[in-house]
């Protein structure tokens, strides 16, 4: 009989086979996995996705709940090559307008949250004006998002929004429930920061987690196992803080012939993990 778990456990698009959606919705659902999100990177094809008809949109929500999977979230990444901190006011328009194709994409597929990068600009050099503008820029997106009912979160990353704590800065100053913070503990690890602590200071805030393995530096497709990241102590540390979201695996396909396997003993590798931690 399978454990009962503490939350609900997704899959990143990205760590898939790159196929038509209904196709990788079947993926996830036979690896196990409870929830699904969908990546809006900076490139034209999934930055498409955000152009489709209301028809085109209803029936990516139509095939996942026949494949019998949930879509939580969307990772809108988009906004690094489009950033809301940009001097460039065309960009910054730009960076608008996804915001408000995003949250229509989410109220007609039916996902609850769009993640934002924490990055004021990408490929600019930052300053405390593109700081203003971010600030400016995603409390505008929140009032967007209460008007549509769509939870908008900063993921912390490795430019400007670096940690918990300084995403909650923002979100205190915006002062709106459809603002909060959506992490990743590899992140945090990354940037030097303490995952134990940062994921404290946001208690009543995180409305969901990216988690996969890393070291202090780095943590791009790093094998489950083989970093430093804690995850029995990130896990308990979710249990104090009264955490009930769902939690993604976050990683990157590279043309494995066994992705579904792989994608299998990821999830086997959390829910040990959370065995361990006393949790299941």
């Amino acid at each position: 009989m399978a454990l009962p778990l503490p939350f609900p456990i997704g899959i990143y698009e990205k760590a898939l086979k790159p196929l038509a959606l209904p196709a990788m919705f079947a993926d996830a659902v036979r690896a196990g996995y409870d929830t699904f999100e969908i990546s809006l990177d900076e490139s034209d094809y999934r930055l498409a996705r955000l152009d489709w008809s209301a028809a085109e949109m209803r029936e990516t929500r139509r095939a996942a709940e026949e494949s019998g999977i949930r879509l939580y979230s969307a990772c809108f990444s988009g906004h690094r090559k489009y950033a809301l901190g940009s001097a460039d006011p065309v960009t910054t328009r730009r960076a608008m307008d996804l915001m408000r194709k995003g949250l229509n994409f989410c109220v007609e597929t039916g996902i609850r949250v769009l993640q934002l990068t924490g990055s004021d600009v990408y490929y600019e050099a930052s300053s405390e004006e593109s700081a203003r503008r971010y600030a400016e820029n995603v409390a505008r997106g929140a009032e967007m998002a209460g008007d549509l009912g769509v939870m908008l979160a900063i993921e912390p990353v490795d430019k400007h929004i670096r940690s918990i704590r300084q995403a909650l800065d923002i979100v205190r100053e915006v002062n709106s429930p459809w603002l909060q913070v959506y992490p990743d503990a590899a992140n945090l690890l990354v940037e030097g920061f303490d995952p134990l602590a940062e994921l404290e200071a946001g208690r009543g805030h995180l409305v969901g987690l990216h988690i996969r393995d890393a070291l202090p530096g780095t943590s791009y497709n790093l094998p489950w196992g083989s970093g430093t990241l804690d995850f029995v102590a990130v896990l308990r540390t979710l249990q104090k803080i009264n955490f009930h979201a769902p939690v993604l695996i976050e990683y990157w396909y590279i043309d494995e012939v066994d992705y579904l396997e792989r994608a299998a003993r990821a999830r086997k590798f959390l829910i040990d993990k959370i065995t361990q931690a006393g949790l299941a």
